[in-house]
């Protein structure tokens, strides 16, 4: 049952959005822990995993869950200690039943990899650019695909393997590669290339010569295969960006150097990325490229978790490594394609972010458990409080815990913006009770109280407060949750409280949400308006300076400033207002072209009825 199991989890991972959905991570955390209950219950297994890769991985576990306690975002850390714990299980029920696992993983990843490679074919024939199948990213598919290849190579150059296994596997192989090519991943090449050189290497003792050549010959052929796809792609691919990668690299080491021990912690790294975004200054708007993760797993060890836990993942990965090594002659062709497909996902992770796609790490989980499996001495059985504990902890983390977690999403998903009917402000309340540590729920709240703000009682604003409060609270390291707490202030100081403390309150908290997203110049200019509003000409200037020293090319705070030094300074500031209306003009998006990113359209898409409303105040102060 525990093979079924397994994969069943390995085959949901790869749907939705590469096991990144809710229903399919839901459905994916339920089979595992109904694995674990069942093997908790059952016999103790004569097999299990080497103990120094899986005291490494205990360790690394340990340092993450005590990041995570002093994390801001409480729910972040908590998700990324749940994607832990199941990578964790899914290599200790591996290794526990090796037999049954050789049958059921090559079959299992056998059949996705043809499914997904002929998904990415067909994609690419019905005029898809760079195809992904279900991943979503075509960079995450190529490398689940890369472990797939080198899985079922395993397969067909094991001599205990059956004919017809290995006419399958090899049509699987074709089939993989094609989808591989047809991505034209550049970390895919990588991956293939260690991974074939991993699996030539540890095999190379027990092949005939004839046999070393094949198998050399093959993975020549995989790589180049894959290079030509990466050639293909950028012969008609102008993408100016293909190498901002590295730079992202450069400038995720900031997190790092701001905390070497701690890092940013677990699950916390999207809120750090505003601070170390970099300018392009090649384009219209120096930030409007941005990005979420180091776009690499080695980086994101250290930068996430700090660096003894950065120190402790590669003391594992060099265990995992020499295990295999010396029991190599051993071992069987399945279990060397295993160790040669985690090898392949490692080498991507170098270069890649794959550790947040959930189908590649229970893959890479699933075939790790599979080359550290060993017999294991008999010993005595753990006792019944431990086994017990161990499955209430189990079933609390991802029995109750993902559905409590799926149950918010799914009453919160697709509510419509601003004020809610009763049925939607229902959904809402049952999301905030079944997840009240999710902080964009008590946001939407917030929003629900606003949506009205012109007809606001004190108790509305009260409560819109708390809400947005309450979201701050939760994730206090993100300028979203600032921003919102900012506009409720905004709102009051418009419709209930003109008064001095009340504007003072929504600038001081407008200001915390510039300092945690400095690279985001609409904050500023939000406050700008705002203070232009409340009849803060000076505050609308200086809010409105901000955002253009972050983008200088900016049309809309332009059109706020002219309209800030006219009301601040009048007739001696016309003809500086007059310039910056006409540079707003001349910087702004051309009619008729639509905006790249929400971001974009906020500081470049003007609109005529603003700029012909400041240039009316502009004539009306010159005629003074």
């Amino acid at each position: 049952m525990i093979p079924i199991l397994v994969a069943l989890t390995l085959a949901l991972a790869t749907l939705g959005d590469g096991g990144m959905s809710p229903f399919s991570l839901l459905a994916q955390h339920l089979a595992v822990l109904a694995a674990i209950l069942i093997a908790l219950f059952r016999t103790p297994s004569a097999f299990g995993p080497d103990r120094a890769p899986a005291r490494a991985w205990l360790a690394f576990a340990a340092l993450a869950a005590l990041g995570a306690l002093g994390a801001p975002y409480a729910y972040g850390a908590w998700l990324v200690l749940v994607d832990l714990t199941v990578c964790g299980a899914l290599a200790w029920l591996v290794a526990r039943e090796p037999g049954p696992m050789r049958v059921a993983l090559p079959a299992t990843i056998g059949a996705l990899a043809a499914m997904h490679g002929i998904a990415a074919v067909v994609q690419k024939l019905g005029g898809t650019s760079r195809p992904a199948s279900t991943f979503l990213n075509p960079n995450h598919l190529a490398a689940w695909l890369c472990a797939a290849v080198l899985l079922l190579a395993g397969v067909v150059a094991d001599r205990l393997a059956r004919r017809a296994a290995r006419g399958l596997g090899s049509a699987s192989i074709a089939i993989a590669l094609a989808g591989v090519f047809v991505t034209g991943s550049r970390g895919a090449v990588v991956g293939l290339a260690a991974g074939g050189i991993a699996l030539a290497a540890t095999s190379w003792i027990t092949l005939s010569a004839a046999v070393r050549r094949r198998m050399l010959l093959g993975v020549a052929a995989g790589v180049a295969v894959a290079s030509i796809g990466v050639a293909l792609r950028f012969e008609t691919d102008s993408d100016p960006y293909r190498f901002h990668r590295t730079r992202i690299w450069r400038a995720s080491l900031g997190a790092l150097a701001r905390s070497p021990l701690r890092g940013t912690g677990p699950g916390q790294f999207v809120s750090a990325a505003p601070n170390l975004n970099f300018p392009l200054e090649d384009t219209p708007l120096r930030f409007g490229r941005v990005f979420h993760s180091p776009h690499s797993d080695a980086l994101r060890a250290f930068c996430e978790f700090g660096t003894p836990a950065g120190i402790v993942a590669f003391a594992g990965a060099f265990l995992f490594a020499t295990s295999f090594w010396r029991r190599r002659p051993e071992a069987s062709g399945i279990e060397r394609g295993a160790f040669a497909a985690v090898v392949a996902l490692g080498s991507q992770g170098l270069i890649d972010d794959l550790s947040s796609r959930p189908a590649i790490t229970v893959a890479a989980a699933a075939l790790a458990g599979l080359a550290v499996a060993r017999p294991r001495p008999s010993v005595a059985p753990p006792r019944r409080i431990v086994i017990a504990s161990a499955a209430l902890l189990a079933t609390l983390a991802l029995g109750a815990g993902e559905v409590a977690g799926f149950l918010g999403w799914y009453n919160g998903q697709r509510l419509p913006p601003g004020r809610l009917d009763p049925a939607g402000l229902a959904r809402l309340g049952r999301a905030i009770s079944w997840n009240p540590i999710q902080p964009d729920l008590w946001r939407r709240l917030a929003l629900h109280e606003m949506g009205d703000a012109r007809s606001w009682t004190v108790d509305g604003y009260a409560r819109a407060r708390e809400a947005s409060e309450r979201a701050r609270r939760l994730q206090p390291a993100d300028a979203t949750f600032a921003r919102g707490a900012a506009r409720v202030e905004a709102e009051a100081c418009h419709t209930l409280f003109p008064f001095e403390t009340t504007r003072a309150r929504a600038e001081a908290l407008y200001g915390e949400a510039e300092a945690l997203a400095r690279t985001d110049a609409t904050i500023p200019l939000e406050a700008a308006i705002f203070a232009f509003q409340a009849g803060d000409a000076s505050g609308a200037r200086r809010a409105a300076e901000r955002a253009l020293r972050i983008e200088p090319n900016g049309s809309v705070p332009r059109i706020w400033l002219a309209r800030a030094l006219l009301e601040e300074e009048g007739k001696p500031a016309v003809e500086r207002a007059r310039k910056l209306l006409d540079e707003a003009a001349s910087v702004a998006l051309p009619a008729g072209t639509a905006p790249s990113s929400p971001y974009e359209a906020t500081l470049r898409a003007v609109d005529s009825e603003l700029l012909a409303a400041a240039r009316r105040t502009l004539d009306a102060v010159a005629a003074r």
